[in-house]
């Protein structure tokens, strides 16, 4: 398991991992909702989850359970915030008048007075897991009864969160920039919903001195196809991705024909004088691994060999679609020649096999490519929700991507892959490189790699952090401890940084 900083929360009993394992009830208590507090509960989650064979709803879960600890938090707030000002906050003119400043002097304002009295107040969240005979059950409670008001307010968004076709349609209908609230419950809810739950699933009650709201999960919830939820926009516009150009194809035949020799291949390659510079640049490029700098295509493909000229082949071609159809989204293009960078790297470093380096390497080129075409498809709209979902402290875009359009972006790399006729193994790691929980044994090792790539990838540009990182796949590259995480991680940004230099 990865360090983690216990002052922040308490845990009954302590030994979490013997209650999940025996079937126990056990909670976790906290005040305030902070990194090292996030961690422990996203770490909870998804042992809890792989106990009981339900590890596919890990996002879901996390997404919802957050959103709801977030609004208990923010209600116990609201609560400091009346008695700060001597407001009676079951008084509705005082309500009103409480609410007018409350989302500004507690949220906008550095370093709120508010948010540190949270600390030491009698004001608590829990989060509780229990297990009967049909389900699991997670419940997050406060000590606070929920007003009437705000009650009422859930049930009509409860009500409405069953009605919408898509979180589009749910943004332009109920956000709520009074309060900030809504919009969040609403997506927690649609998940549920596409996830297959029951509509039982989600109960919120309340008594004389908290409130609480529960999640049962069954064991046997039937989960619908990704597939039957993708809309006819996506389909289209992967029928329209142009096909790899025709003399890539060709030379990829030949890099496949056993008989072909090093001059054929670097014969053919030169008779494209646009193909010829783009292999020799992407050889030399801080994204691919070479130890002497490629002046020609015949040392590149002496150097190389037929295997890795073969990858730079799919990643020219790949490139090329990108550069005719998606333009505007290079930036994310060129993250991809870090995590390839990375992943070589990291794989190198596991694995002795050349093969699984260049395997590795055009995984994690292409790992993106699904998010690409989805931006293209509906830049506004998620521009949008990138900025609903960091307020709210949703961090996975991939949950948007799924209530949005039904489909996250590393499935719809997976299509595209399949359209491209690119093998299983290469598919199945695009699929899977943001759910290394479901890798099969004999794909571990790439799923695994293209992850840990991505993560630095996404940690560079600070998007993530080691806290939240899979604990198979730090457990398998060694990695569990903070400080070896972070060694690790410098050494290789020092590398890519350094070969980017002499481009």
């Amino acid at each position: 398991m990865a360090e983690i900083d216990t002052k922040y929360f308490f845990i009954k009993p302590p030994d979490y991992l013997h209650s999940i394992i025996h079937g126990d009830d056990f909670y976790i208590q906290f005040q305030r909702f902070n990194p090292e507090t996030e961690a422990q509960v996203i770490k909870i989650i998804h042992r809890y989850l792989e106990q009981y064979d339900l590890i596919f709803h890990k996002d879901t879960i996390l997404s919802i359970v957050k959103e709801l600890i977030n609004n208990a938090i923010k209600a116990n707030l609201k609560r400091l915030y009346f008695e700060s000002k001597g407001l009676d906050i079951q008084n509705p003119a005082l309500y009103r008048e409480g609410m007018e400043s409350f989302k500004e002097d507690v949220f906008e304002i550095p370093g709120s007075k508010v948010i540190e009295s949270l600390d030491g107040s009698k004001y608590i969240v829990r989060v509780s897991f229990a297990t009967s005979e049909n389900n699991i059950r997670i419940e997050v409670r406060n000590n606070i009864p929920i007003l009437e008001s705000e009650l009422n307010k859930i049930k009509a968004r409860v009500n409405k969160a069953y009605k919408y076709q898509d979180i589009a349609e749910a943004f332009t209908d109920v956000l709520d920039d009074s309060e900030g609230a809504g919009l969040g419950l609403i997506m927690a809810l649609m998940l549920l919903r596409n996830s297959g739950f029951p509509r039982d699933s989600f109960k919120i009650n309340r008594s004389d001195n908290l409130t609480s709201v529960n999640l049962s999960i069954p064991y046997n919830s039937s989960v619908p196809e990704t597939h039957a939820k993708i809309t006819d926009e996506i389909l289209k516009e992967i029928a329209e991705i142009p096909t790899l150009p025709d003399n890539i194809r060709e030379i990829r035949l030949l890099c496949r024909n056993t008989e072909s020799t090093i001059k054929d291949i670097s014969n053919a390659i030169s008779r494209d004088p646009g193909l010829t510079a783009s292999i020799i640049k992407l050889s030399n490029s801080a994204g691919y691994l070479t130890m002497n700098r490629v002046e020609t295509i015949d040392e590149a493909v002496k150097v190389i060999g037929i295997r890795g000229i073969n990858t730079l082949l799919v990643a020219t071609g790949v490139q090329k679609v990108v550069e005719t159809r998606y333009k505007k989204f290079e930036e994310i293009w060129n993250d991809s020649y870090k995590r390839a960078f990375y992943a070589q790297q990291i794989m190198k470093k596991k694995h002795k096999d050349s093969r699984l380096g260049d395997q590795v390497y055009l995984a994690a080129l292409l790992a993106d490519i699904g998010r690409i075409v989805m931006l293209s498809l509906q830049g506004d709209l998620f521009n949008k929700l990138k900025k609903i979902s960091g307020y709210k402290g949703l961090e996975d875009s991939s949950l948007l991507e799924e209530i949005t359009l039904g489909i996250s972006h590393s499935s719809l790399g997976a299509m595209i892959c399949k359209k491209w006729n690119f093998n299983e193994s290469l598919t199945k790691t695009i699929e899977l490189h943001h759910r290394p929980h479901r890798a099969p044994d004999e794909l571990k090792t790439l799923i695994y790699t293209v992850y840990l790539a991505d993560l630095f990838v996404e940690i560079d540009n600070k998007k993530s952090r080691f806290e939240i990182a899979d604990d198979n796949v730090l457990e398998f590259f060694s990695l569990h401890l903070k400080k070896d995480f972070e060694t690790f991680h410098e050494a290789l940004r020092k590398k890519y940084l350094s070969r980017t230099e002499h481009e």
